[in-house]
């Protein structure tokens, strides 16, 4: 409650504090000193001492004000203050009432990324108003775009839009070796072992096959003629040749990296202020190479909604190479390392013969080797019902 801390002096001050006693006026650490009286009251009870300090002669002095509304008085020409508060409602008005992040849960074979990009399609994006976000169709629309959501509901918790989802249930997969197959040759060879698991064997070590010869059967028939089908397994390893061919010109035209330009963003809420004054961004296009690294921005261990952005944009060239016959030979034990590597790590290599012949154009590459492997692969079985 605000309070007046006045005194009174001169006039009938006695006729005065009767007055003050008549009219009901509360007054608290009352005083006399030195010929002035001194007590406290309500402020809104000051016009009424002042009237009758008129009344009677005698002249008040206020010593001291206390309460909320002294304190604010010389505030009420300052607009700084409210408008600041103002401004700082409408800025969390503006945090709680449109994405200020959104946040995935449930997800585990689809990756954040793809789930962004299907919302971003939709137009649900940081900055865009939650009253603007129909849901249900988005709901909808999102279970269309990404194949493997079962169930996804979409609402908003203060600033944050929260996808919840389920994904879908794979059904069990098929047994394999369930399914009737023949094990046939995959490659010309000799065959060197034989390991049957299952079916009947076609062939014998030392046989020589053809790509698509049966080599285990899943086929059996008894003494009524009736075919019984199974699952033929088994390893069949063998020795086959195999050869490998490649050019490699003098002259090439190689795709290179060109020029690197950065642009400092800032994202507040989604939208985008370029912080680099001048930048003008190339226009993407295939021979542009975009990437961007993002920062988010944090205050007290938490992170708030805005984002750094370094986006940068390389031009993709392409320039002519010349390689020397050096060079050429390199390139193409290179080629063939890898080969070896991807398509034949798990065989033996018997024998390699490699021949280099140079031409106009370049150097030419053609290997011959022979390997000791798996030969077979299997082979369903089709039954055509009578």
């Amino acid at each position: 409650m605000a309070e007046i801390r006045f005194s009174a002096s001169g006039g009938r001050l006695a006729a005065f504090r009767d007055a003050l006693r008549q009219s009901g006026i509360r007054c608290r650490s009352q005083q006399i000193r030195m010929q002035q009286f001194h007590a406290v009251i309500a402020a809104r009870d000051w016009k009424t001492v002042c009237a009758l300090a008129a009344q009677y002669a005698v002249t008040p002095e206020i010593r001291s004000r206390r309460g909320l509304r002294f304190r604010l008085r010389p505030y009420r020409f300052r607009i700084g203050l409210p408008a600041g508060l103002l401004l700082g409602g409408l800025f969390l008005y503006w945090c709680n009432a449109s994405v200020r992040s959104i946040e995935i849960r449930g997800n585990a074979r689809v990756s954040d990324a793809e789930i962004l990009t299907a919302l971003e399609t939709l137009g649900v994006v940081q900055g865009v108003p939650f009253r603007e976000i129909p849901y249900t169709y988005v709901e909808q629309q999102m279970r269309l775009a990404v194949s493997d959501i079962e169930w996804i509901t979409i609402r908003h918790e203060g600033g944050r839009l929260l996808v919840e989802l389920t994904e879908e249930t794979d059904p069990p997969a098929l047994t394999s070796d369930r399914i009737p197959t023949n094990y046939i040759a995959a490659v010309p060879a000799q065959i060197t072992k034989m390991d049957i698991r299952g079916g009947k064997a076609m062939k014998a070590v030392g046989d020589l096959v053809k790509p698509g010869d049966l080599l285990i059967s899943g086929t059996e028939e008894d003494k009524f003629g009736a075919c019984r089908y199974y699952h033929a397994d088994g390893i069949v390893t063998g020795i086959y040749p195999d050869s490998f061919t490649q050019m490699q010109p003098f002259v090439a035209e190689l795709p290179v990296r060109g020029e690197t330009v950065t642009n400092t963003v800032l994202s507040v809420f989604g939208q985008r202020i370029p912080l680099t004054l001048g930048f003008v961004p190339p226009r993407r296009t295939d021979s542009i190479i975009y990437e961007e690294d993002r920062e988010p921005l944090m205050l007290l261990g938490r992170a708030l909604p805005l984002t750094l952005l370094r986006c940068r944009y390389t031009r993709q060239a392409s320039a002519i190479t010349v390689f020397s016959e050096d060079e050429a030979r390199a390139a193409l034990e290179e080629a063939a390392a890898r080969y070896e590597q991807n398509l034949h790590a798990d065989d033996t290599l018997i024998s390699k013969k490699a021949e280099f012949q140079r031409t106009d154009l370049g150097i030419l590459l053609n290997i011959n080797y022979v390997f000791e492997g798996v030969i077979g692969k299997t082979s369903e079985i089709f039954v055509k019902l009578s």
